[in-house]
């Protein structure tokens, strides 16, 4: 069964919102577009700085974000430009 991740969270003071949309694309050519059962992913921002991130994958064992544990240069970057006291990842299944 289909399931939506969604993820918010505000950003660190350092970044400004058009330099983590350059980063977040970067991010989602990296990370997201060869991962098994991806259909979708959006990221969107309130006017008062909390962003969301809303991918749709096949299955919920897809939505495993193990990759932020990666190594990779990039995901340090991308995860440096997040405010984690402001963070949360829900994973919801399709009716």
């Amino acid at each position: 069964m289909a399931v939506l991740e969604i993820h918010t969270f505000g950003l660190v003071d350092e970044i400004s919102a058009p330099d983590f949309r350059s980063l977040d694309e970067r991010m989602q050519e990296w990370c997201y577009l060869n991962r098994p059962g991806l259909a979708r992913r959006t990221t969107a921002r309130t006017q008062d700085g909390l962003c969301v991130v809303v991918t749709l994958f096949g299955t919920n064992e897809q939505a495993d974000s193990a990759y932020l544990g990666s190594s990779d240069a990039l995901v340090h970057e991308w995860k440096a430009a997040i405010n984690w006291s402001s963070s949360s990842t829900t994973v919801y299944s399709l009716l």
